[in-house]
């Protein structure tokens, strides 16, 4: 009896011992070890330290295939470039224009993403989705102006007024600079060719008000009335002027017309006017002074009020061999010098900032959890029905359908807030007879998690 009971002893632990090792070899799947996006969370070492670049947070995750974690981090860095690209597209245009071509942006631009990428930080990382999926949440800072550029320029998809502004140079006091060898023209044409030259190679459209006038004589109705508009005209214009408080020559018959229309013609032309008066140079004994006042107004909205004002002096004493006309250049770059430090930042910011109102088109992706391949399916066919305009089914993937629990991702675009998306997306699930666990909602997550309620399993 006592041998028998030995045995028996020795046979239920061996059985207590075996379902031990089957239970360590599948973990019960539990919310505390399903991560998602929302997991990972991290802060940002970059910084906006110029007014050409723009810092965004994203999250993004890519597929571990073979078990790579480093080629499904760097794939994952690839798909949360796209999106922080996407975001910075989206600030610089309107809702009709993005919505519409969506698509075609960020084809072409997923294929230059170095080009207007300065820097990037991933700030945390880890495995989600049952470690089927590695994570990050990461910085970019964006080039602003490469991608204005690319969606004016390359695709011309934003009209080339939202890149251009016209630099006039004035002197009120009709300066005589004969005594030290020089023209008014010399002094305006070195100061546009400063600020031109800057401006375009920060990928803006400068041109001189020379050009802007010339620009609009293509339409044969202006050309009799801005043929030989004159410096001053167009700065009355340019300030929304009447013809009686501006106290200028004749232009046109109907002067009233001409100012009260000028306004609205320039917007098609550009954006920014930027007017340098030249106030006074003088020379002191040895010494050169150089004043400058300088203005910018955004004419492409209201009329045209000044958003940028700044007076720079610049002074040079001369040296032994030092004649007036290397005086003056020198004064001529230091002015620009100074105007570089404040004024053009304040206008790079300025013309980087479009009326961009509307929703636009973000894509998500919804993981549906625990559901079955039927469900699956019923849930996609209610998604097609529900599409409108804010609203755009996309595709799905179903590689995972079979894990433990199930799980299906399904592509949308959706215009409005993460919320709402969230709140009608349960709707949907509701009405096609399922329920399921409220998603977790956070700012820059585009992954909602809806998991089958388990009452429904």
């Amino acid at each position: 009896m006592k041998f028998a009971f030995k045995i028996l002893m020795i046979l239920s632990l061996s059985v207590l011992i075996s379902c031990s090792s089957a239970n360590k070899k599948k973990p019960q799947i539990t919310e505390e070890n399903f991560l998602t996006l929302a997991d990972v969370t991290g802060k940002t070492r970059l910084k906006e330290d110029s007014p050409d670049v723009r810092v965004i947070n994203v999250k993004a995750k890519a597929f571990i295939k073979r078990s790579n974690i480093r080629a499904a981090r760097q794939k994952a860095v690839e798909n949360a470039s796209k999106i922080a690209v996407a975001v910075m597209v989206r600030e610089l245009m309107s809702a009709e224009q993005y919505n519409r071509r969506y698509e075609e942006i960020e084809r072409y631009l997923s294929k230059n993403l170095d080009k207007y990428i300065v820097d990037q930080h991933v700030n945390n990382q880890k495995k989600i989705y049952l470690d089927r999926f590695y994570g990050i949440s990461a910085s970019f800072k964006i080039n602003r102006q490469q991608v204005l550029v690319a969606l004016q320029k390359d695709l011309k998809i934003i009209d080339a007024s939202g890149s251009s502004l016209v630099t006039v140079i004035t002197s009120k006091k009709e300066l005589d600079l004969s005594s030290i060898g020089f023209k008014f023209s010399d002094l305006e044409n070195a100061l546009m060719n400063q600020i031109q030259t800057d401006l375009n190679q920060r990928g803006l459209k400068a041109i001189d008000f020379r050009n802007a006038v010339a620009s609009m004589q293509n339409d044969p109705k202006l050309k009799k009335a801005f043929g030989k508009i004159s410096k001053r005209q167009f700065m009355a214009m340019v300030s929304g002027s009447s013809a009686e408080n501006a106290k200028l020559d004749e232009q046109v018959e109907n002067a009233e017309e001409f100012y009260a229309t000028g306004l609205s013609i320039l917007k098609q032309i550009a954006k920014v006017v930027v007017e340098v008066n030249i106030m006074s140079v003088s020379k002191t004994g040895s010494s050169m002074v150089l004043n400058l006042n300088v203005t910018a107004k955004n004419i492409s909205i209201g009329s045209g009020g000044a958003f940028a004002n700044s007076i720079i002096q610049t002074a040079r004493r001369a040296g032994p061999n030092t004649d007036d006309s290397a005086m003056l250049t020198m004064l001529i770059k230091d002015a620009y010098g100074d105007m570089s430090k404040e004024f053009i930042p304040q206008i790079i910011k300025e013309m980087s900032t479009i009326d961009v109102g509307g929703k636009k088109l973000v894509s998500y992706e919804l993981l549906l959890k625990g559901f079955s391949s039927k469900e699956n399916r019923s849930l996609r066919r209610a998604f097609e029905k529900s599409q409108n305009d804010s609203f755009r089914y996309i595709d799905y993937d179903n590689t995972f359908i079979k894990a433990n629990p199930s799980m299906t991702r399904v592509f949308v675009r959706y215009a409005g807030k993460t919320s709402k998306l969230a709140d009608e997306i349960m709707g949907i699930i509701e009405d096609r007879g399922f329920s399921s666990e409220e998603p977790i909602v956070s700012p820059g997550l585009t992954d909602l998690v809806f998991e089958k309620s388990p009452d429904e399993e």
